[in-house]
């Protein structure tokens, strides 16, 4: 019937089922080509929802850089037929990508576009799907408290559920693939922090609007390289605005612990040695009389230094 339009989306469709299904290189191939007949028709939706599609799967498959350029394009499209529904939903994942690079500067203004859009249209089920979205990708870098924090703000807003609205292209995306990467992220962080400290991030994400709950942890995607000098300097003087006399390099070195650093990584992130952390945490623990890491974080939690 040279019915082009829904042969697109029969490949589209297609492509999502093998997705779910885990066959992730066919699925590629179908929704390619969904965009190449997209494209020689010059079916604009079309090609805007192929290319959405294609950077799911990059992303999936950690292509971040294929990600971020088929979401752009998809992001210029929706945006020129005026859809904010589907704006909203490639600039969550654009600001996804942001987050896990740790670019923070891009991050924060990309999910309060996402955020805005969603409120315009009064879609609460839509913010709490992007808090959990990013809450799973800032686990997977091992931001395990900033998790739980978003998931808790998305529970508030009506947790997993969501409307099924038949051939909507991005719940049938969601309802087949995304539930249970949440499940598998929430359990595995769950047993990174220990119930006692899941719990407490959890409420603590209760009480913040979407905007906050973002914005909370932001500066600790890509913490400060403090400068050589400071690093060297053994002998802060006690910040009066930190509880049990903890010095501001001793307040560092616990946010990146109550992130899951190692000692390593935090050495490598305030430019000090390993040596030199392992001392820091010693007087920490000394000052909180725990023993450890988990005491540490959930000490963080509660006098709000993460």
């Amino acid at each position: 019937m040279e019915n082009k339009q829904d042969l697109v989306w029969s490949f589209l469709y297609l492509g999502q089922v093998c997705f779910a299904q885990g066959e992730a290189a066919r699925a590629g191939a179908l929704i390619e080509e969904g965009l190449a007949q997209a494209r020689a028709t010059h079916y604009q939706m079309g090609v805007a929802c192929s290319l959405y599609l294609l950077g799911r799967l990059a992303l999936a498959q950690s292509d971040v850089t294929r990600a971020s350029t088929c979401f752009e394009e998809s992001l210029s499209i929706f945006e020129d037929f005026g859809l904010a529904s589907n704006s909203a939903q490639v600039l969550s994942w654009l600001a996804g990508i942001a987050l896990v690079q740790g670019v923070k500067g891009k991050a924060v203004p990309l999910c309060e576009r996402s955020i805005a859009l969603f409120r315009q249209m009064d879609d609460q089920e839509g913010m709490a799907l992007c808090l959990q979205q990013w809450g799973c990708l800032v686990a997977r870098r091992g931001a395990g408290i900033w998790a739980a924090q978003l998931w808790g703000a998305a529970e508030t807003l009506g947790g997993v559920t969501r409307s099924w609205r038949p051939f909507d292209l991005f719940t049938l995306f969601t309802a087949l693939g995304e539930h249970a990467d949440y499940e598998r992220s929430m359990a595995a962080v769950r047993a990174e922090l220990g119930e006692q400290v899941f719990a407490a991030a959890w409420a603590e994400g209760r009480t913040m609007a979407p905007e906050l709950a973002i914005a909370q942890q932001a500066h600790l995607l890509v913490p400060a390289r403090a400068d050589t000098k400071a690093g060297t300097n053994q002998h802060e003087s006690p910040a009066p605005a930190y509880p049990n006399d903890l010095t501001e390099r001793e307040v560092e070195v616990l946010r990146l612990v109550s992130r899951g650093l190692s000692d390593a990584q935090v050495a490598e992130s305030l430019v000090i040695s390993p040596r030199t952390v392992n001392a820091h945490l010693r007087s920490i623990y000394s000052k909180l009389n725990i023993t450890s890491r988990h005491a540490a974080t959930l000490f963080a939690l509660e006098q709000h230094l993460i």
